[in-house]
């Protein structure tokens, strides 16, 4: 068990001085706890006697050990604040430091392995899961270190008042161990089911609560509540069937410890007996004996809550291992000194790219060069391989080595952070963070940066609307922006990305959302801006794509026709029958 938590060690050094005194505290308060109970049976045979037949030493030694038991006691009680204080804080601080360090993890991971895991079975094993491991650091081991010393020091206490009691007292307690074995296998692999299920209830109700609108727009809630609850149902049943054996390993516990407290009555009185006659134990060690039991049986019935806590904490373990264990792919070159600055030169030669799981490549053959601050259009249809080229060229995916270059150097030997500084995208469904329209604009600004979230919103044609909103640019936006429209949502995406003054500009479909008069508005907008800066857009219309220095018609991954726009329009091939359709439809729409 130890070593699932390996992992945990490096934060565990890290406040070694805490634990240690956490330890010492530990010990001092257990051995507080215990000399207590010892002089608490010396002051009752002291006791026994009336008080007017002691003589004056006696009194002074009864008084001296009432004393000193108080003052024991309390000193047991500082001890044990102190053993809580630090233990359980070097657990949270351990919490933190694992919480960090796994987010850091996850920011590090490639967009592959977040189309594999669900962003509620993440949510679930950053909170749900490492509070099951503190409380294995925590609660769980300080508990368990009591017992260790807690048991040692009342059993010297209790073979000095009797071997036989404590014989009789602690043989029902030997079974406590395979109990342990039977049952723990079992609760640790029925609390798995329970942390994959709320896994999945987590993923369900982040999704459904995203796509509210969506749940709502088709009626489906009744749909959707019944799926839940299907669910929810699961979850119930995995728990009761966890409960259902912890339900028989606590009365079994309770068992064994009421077999022991029966012993413990049984021998005592006859010891009580025997003493009537000088033999056995005194009165006030019986009661000291009794105090000593009473005391173990409250950690040895917690062993049962530890090893409940440390299974889970194991199954949680390796759910979080699971995470920090997965790598992104490819490695992030480090960055050389003499790294030149990025001017935007693209070549692809003959780039084959194909999914995980997919048979299909979705890029096949493709060769294209666009020189620095050119510009290439992408059209086609849906799933044609436009996407695609763009989440290659933004390392979202990463392409063969020798199929993708950028100023002659391959992408993948390019830095990560160098490279992703000089390169900005927009996507056809952005992603708006919960903040104010200018936070979400000056994203990837450094703080100080004014005048600039005003000068690209104009480009992008946000500015007249924004004088519109409740607080200007202050204006704070839903979740994922659900107080914009479409459109606005894509011109503040778009705004974002003209801020950063990127090399190469990607916009893939990033206009398809807003009608035909406002593209057309920021088109003649963005010419300006894109002179000098690679560009490549990516649109289903012809209208957006007509800029480009350089046309590709791609269709299942491969080119079918390339050119400008008039040649294109010249050859009368897939280019120019998508032309005319568009076309076409924006006539019948005028004239409606």
């Amino acid at each position: 068990m130890p070593s699932r938590f390996a992992r945990l060690y490096p934060f565990l050094w890290k406040h070694r001085a805490s634990l240690a005194w956490g330890a010492l505290a530990l010990v001092a308060a257990n051995y507080f706890d215990v000399k207590a109970l010892v002089l608490l049976g010396d002051g009752l045979d002291l006791m026994r006697l009336r008080l007017e037949t002691l003589g004056g030493l006696q009194r002074g030694l009864l008084l001296g050990t009432l004393v000193v038991t108080v003052l024991t006691i309390l000193a047991g009680a500082v001890a044990r604040f102190w053993m809580r204080w630090l233990i359980i804080g070097v657990s949270r601080e351990v919490e933190f430091g694992v919480r960090n360090a796994l987010f850091a993890h996850l920011e590090r991971l490639s967009p592959s392995f977040y189309r594999r895991h669900p962003t509620g079975d993440l949510m679930a094993r950053a909170t749900n899961d490492l509070e099951a491991v503190r409380m294995v650091i925590g609660p769980a081991a300080m508990y368990l270190a009591s017992v260790a010393v807690m048991m040692p020091l009342s059993l010297y206490q209790m073979l000095r008042i009797s071997w036989t009691l404590t014989l009789a007292t602690w043989l029902p307690l030997v079974f406590i161990a395979p109990l342990f074995y039977v049952f723990s296998r079992r609760i640790h692999a029925r609390f798995t089911r329970v942390q994959e299920t709320f896994s999945e209830i987590s993923s369900r109700c982040q999704e459904t609560l995203t796509g509210i609108r969506v749940v709502k727009a088709h009626g489906r809630e009744a749909q959707v509540a019944e799926g839940f609850e299907r669910l929810s149902q699961r979850y119930v049943g995995d728990n009761m069937r966890l409960a259902l054996v912890q339900a028989f390993f606590i009365p079994l516990l309770g068992l064994i410890v009421g077999l022991s407290l029966l012993a413990l009555v049984t021998v005592g009185s006859a010891l009580i007996l025997g003493g009537r006659s000088g033999r056995g134990p005194t009165a006030g060690s019986l009661v000291a004996f009794f105090g000593l039991t009473m005391a173990n049986i409250w950690p040895l019935a917690a062993i049962g809550w530890v090893l409940s806590v440390m299974e889970r904490g194991a199954a949680s373990m390796r759910r979080l291992d699971a995470l920090f264990e997965a790598e992104p792919e490819g490695v992030d070159p480090p960055a050389p000194a003499d790294l030149p600055p990025l001017r935007g030169r693209l070549e692809a030669r003959r780039l084959t790219f194909t999914y995980p799981g997919e048979s299909r490549p979705a890029l096949e053959d493709f060769t294209v060069t666009v020189p620095a601050g050119g510009t290439l259009g992408l059209t086609g249809p849906v799933g044609s391989g436009k996407s695609t080229l763009a989440a290659l060229l933004m390392r979202r995916d990463n392409p063969p080595r020798g199929a993708l270059f950028v100023d002659g150097r391959d992408i993948l030997n390019w830095p990560l952070a160098a490279y992703r500084a000089r390169v900005a995208i927009v996507d056809q469904e952005p992603f708006i963070f919960s903040d104010s329209l200018r936070a979400n604009i000056a994203y990837g600004l450094p703080e100080g940066a004014d005048g600039v979230v005003e000068t690209v919103a104009q480009i992008a044609r946000l500015d007249d609307e924004v004088r519109d909103f409740p607080a200007g640019y202050e204006t704070v936006l839903g979740e994922r922006g659900i107080t914009l429209s479409g459109g606005q949502r894509q011109r503040t995406a778009l705004a974002r990305a003209l801020a950063l003054d990127p090399a190469v500009l990607i916009l893939d479909d990033a206009l398809a959302a807003v009608d035909a008069h406002t593209e057309e508005a920021i088109l003649q907008g963005l010419a300006g801006f894109m002179a000098g800066r690679t560009t490549l857009l990516i649109s289903h219309r012809i209208r957006a794509v007509s800029l480009a220095d350089h046309i590709v018609y791609l269709e299942d991954g491969r080119i079918v026709e390339e050119g400008t726009h008039e040649q294109l329009m010249a050859l009368g091939g897939h280019y120019f029958d998508l032309a005319r359709r568009q076309q076409l439809a924006e006539e019948i729409e005028a004239t409606a």
